[in-house]
């Protein structure tokens, strides 16, 4: 006969943290979130802001990767793509850093401005240093902008007709802050840095200068570049993918797949574990048998959920799933039961059934130490979904879940192609802007949720945190009610 267990699943929604005593310490500008995210070595990888962007097509790109890195997070590059474009993203992202650039384009004065146009296009850059052979460490010959040519006219001509000679340069530099000066000096953007025989040996931008004073708190690697991860399949060819990953410095691996209890997925893990020192991230499970089960076949951290996403259907239609404040509870037990008598911590992540601030608190308070979020992260600029207008002329975000037939991300779900059959939706998200000016905002509500909880970590969180469950009416109460919210057009008279 089934076993069948009677206890209700519950939701993150269903929660609320009792406030605790706030000492003069622990306010909200004291409060730290830097989080354990997975082991690394005999350590852990850290991050400033517990929070990862899903491995999903229309969520995390470059530009997704890029920014919530610089806030403190991590984008993990989705698998339904192929080998060469993720590892391209990978190698952006470790470009992109506020400080000295090593190895950006570099153009070649033979080169025609056609072409140019073409890399500026698919790239963003806009300016490019040009060197004798076109390769980064030559000698500096110009500088090519997008300012500098006819975009109607030019396309024959080469860049040796249309460069600027007159560099401005630093020589053997090495200060941060000499660099900036040095721009400001000569009023521009951007500073080669050359050896004393003029060979290009750093490249500094004032543009990602001005990002690291705003956005101190990065993640970033030994080499201070910004912290990058890459989703992988259960599938034995993904061993190539694996092998390419680390050959272009992905911080850490995330195995992709919609039910992590499986033989495939251990398989995997143990094969990347035994041939790489690369972080491997498990999942997903929703129970304390599934994470040991990962923590055994040697997963650095355990992605929690099954069946909550905003656009999932897998619990509607095959009936597997589990609620994610359960999830979290029953393996936050085991996970402490694990360090208690073994003395090593896994960490747990969160993934799916949080819309916001206070969905996020929850589930850090009930054991988790990082959260993965899609919905919430595609309603930013900065991911790679488009924006478009819905009937209503409202802009707006697409956004599809991996499960979903646009996606077709067969790696992820144990599909036959000609058998598919949907476990998630199509549809769109409301556009909030930049996460550059959005995502702070929340930063700040986590940060005083810890604060009136009377805790200054996350870590401390776990340990103090008082939880009760709402009743249908403390729960209704606990939304705007008795009032109709004022437009924001509206005036007071």
């Amino acid at each position: 006969m089934a076993k069948v267990l009677t206890a209700l699943s519950h939701s993150l929604k269903e929660f609320r943290l009792l406030p605790g005593y706030t000492p003069a310490d622990s306010t909200a500008p004291k409060v730290s979130l830097c989080t354990r995210f997975c082991r690394q070595g005999d350590g852990f990888l850290q991050l400033y802001t517990p929070f990862l962007s899903a491995a999903m097509q229309a969520v995390t790109g470059t530009e997704m990767a890029i920014g919530l890195a610089q806030l403190g997070g991590i984008g993990i590059l989705p698998v339904s793509q192929t080998v060469e474009e993720q590892c391209a993203k990978i190698d952006r992202v470790k470009r992109f850093k506020a400080g000295f650039q090593t190895n950006i384009l570099t153009l070649s004065p033979q080169q025609r401005i056609g072409e140019v146009m073409e890399i500026m296009a698919s790239t963003g850059y806009s300016t490019f240093p040009v060197t004798q052979s076109g390769n980064f460490h030559d000698q500096l010959i110009g500088i090519l902008t997008d300012k500098d040519f006819d975009s109607r006219r030019d396309h024959e001509c080469t860049v040796a007709e249309r460069m600027k000679t007159d560099v401005q340069a630093g020589v053997e530099l090495k200060d941060l802050k000499e660099a900036n000066e040095l721009m400001i000096q000569y009023g521009r953007g951007f500073l080669p840095i050359l050896s004393k025989e003029g060979v290009l040996q750093a490249v500094v931008f004032k543009k990602d200068l001005d990002k690291h004073l705003l956005h101190p708190n990065e993640s970033i690697d030994q080499q201070k570049r910004l912290l990058v991860g890459a989703a992988v399949s259960t599938h034995p060819e993904d061993q190539q993918r694996v092998r390419a990953l680390v050959e272009h410095e992905v911080d850490v691996l995330v195995v992709d797949a919609s039910d992590g209890h499986t033989q495939f997925q251990q398989q995997m893990i143990k094969w990347i574990k035994a041939n790489f020192q690369v972080p491997v991230v498990g999942g997903n499970v929703v129970t304390a048998e599934g994470f040991r089960f990962l923590v055994e076949a040697g997963a650095d951290a355990v992605k929690i959920g099954m069946g909550i996403g905003s656009g999932c259907t897998t619990s509607e239609i095959k009936a597997t799933g589990r609620g994610q404040g359960t999830a979290l509870m029953d393996i936050a037990q085991a996970r402490d039961e694990l360090a208690g008598k073994k003395g090593i911590y896994i960490p747990m992540i969160a993934d799916g059934g949080i819309s916001g601030p206070a969905e996020m608190a929850v589930a850090l308070a009930l054991g988790a130490d990082a959260i993965m979020m899609g919905n919430f992260f595609a309603r930013y600029t900065e991911s790679a979904g488009n924006l478009v207008r819905n009937a209503a002329g409202e802009v707006v975000k697409e956004y599809w879940m991996e499960g979903s037939m646009r996606a077709r991300n067969f790696r992820r779900y144990a599909h036959v192609k000609d058998l598919l059959f949907e476990e998630g939706i199509t549809g769109y998200v409301p556009h909030l802007g930049s996460i550059y000016d959005k995502f702070p905002v929340v930063l700040q509500i986590l940060s005083s949720t810890l604060a009136t909880a009377g805790c200054r970590t996350i870590e401390e969180l776990h340990q103090k945190a008082v939880l009760e469950m709402l009743s249908p009416s403390a729960m209704l109460d606990s939304k705007v009610h008795d009032m109709v919210p004022m437009n924001i057009d509206q005036q007071i008279l």
